[in-house]
């Protein structure tokens, strides 16, 4: 039987990585929101350290009503569906799949934006395969990058930058594009990442290796 609710300004259908975040600038605006989302909130004990659960048979998302909704994969319409895996990161709980996605925050890089044009000028037209859909976006990094600036230190993203404001800075991804200022949380160190980013840091700046280029940059990642 359906129940009739009191009426509001927003109604969230999914509460995951994208309606989940979309939640925040609306209510800091003074709008009444109101999100529907099938899955659950999860628990610090849901993620318990345990491989095979996690590892072998799926959990979370191989519990979730997600699992009986896996997108089918065919080469033409005609074609039998092919088989999936047994664990597909789709999620159905409060956060979606920013809950099980390693953290990991890149943003685009100034190329990405131009692939055809970029590809077209540094190796060819004919690097471009025949018939292909792929286009230039219709406008640069410089567009999206103070929205990229405004999730960051929302989620709270963690890193070292490359690139403020055109100054290179040898510790951080000297690839990115420019960034408005600093990451809002320090990069993590230590472990295999940190070791690598030193690695990295050593070969970039021997003369050996100055002109192969060999660099291990740490990733940004977002700490929850």
């Amino acid at each position: 039987m359906a129940t009739d609710l009191k009426k509001t300004d927003v109604v969230i259908v999914g509460l995951g990585a994208v309606g989940g975040v979309a939640a925040l600038p609306l209510t800091q605006s003074g709008l009444e929101v109101v999100g529907i989302e099938a899955g659950t909130w999860l628990t610090p004990r849901d993620f318990a350290p345990d491989e095979l659960r996690n590892n072998f048979r799926g959990w979370p998302q191989s519990a979730q009503k997600a699992n009986s909704e896996v997108p089918t994969h065919r080469p033409n319409a005609s074609a039998p569906n092919s088989p999936r895996l047994p664990i597909h990161p789709m999620m159905n709980a409060v956060g979606g799949t920013s809950l099980h996605y390693w953290a990991q925050s890149w943003r685009l890089n100034p190329w990405d934006f131009k692939v055809v044009s970029e590809t077209t000028r540094r190796y060819g037209a004919g690097r471009i395969p025949k018939g292909s859909t792929v286009e230039d976006w219709p406008f640069g990094l410089e567009e999206l990058e103070p929205h990229y600036d405004r999730v960051e230190y929302e989620l709270g993203v963690s890193g070292q930058a490359g690139n403020i404001q055109g100054k290179i800075d040898q510790r951080g991804n000297i690839f990115e594009g420019p960034r408005t200022r600093e990451y809002p949380m320090p990069p993590l160190h230590g472990g295999l990442e940190g070791r690598l980013s030193g690695m990295g840091r050593n070969c970039h700046r021997s003369k050996r290796t100055a002109a192969v280029g060999p660099r291990v940059v740490l990733e940004p990642v977002t700490r929850a």
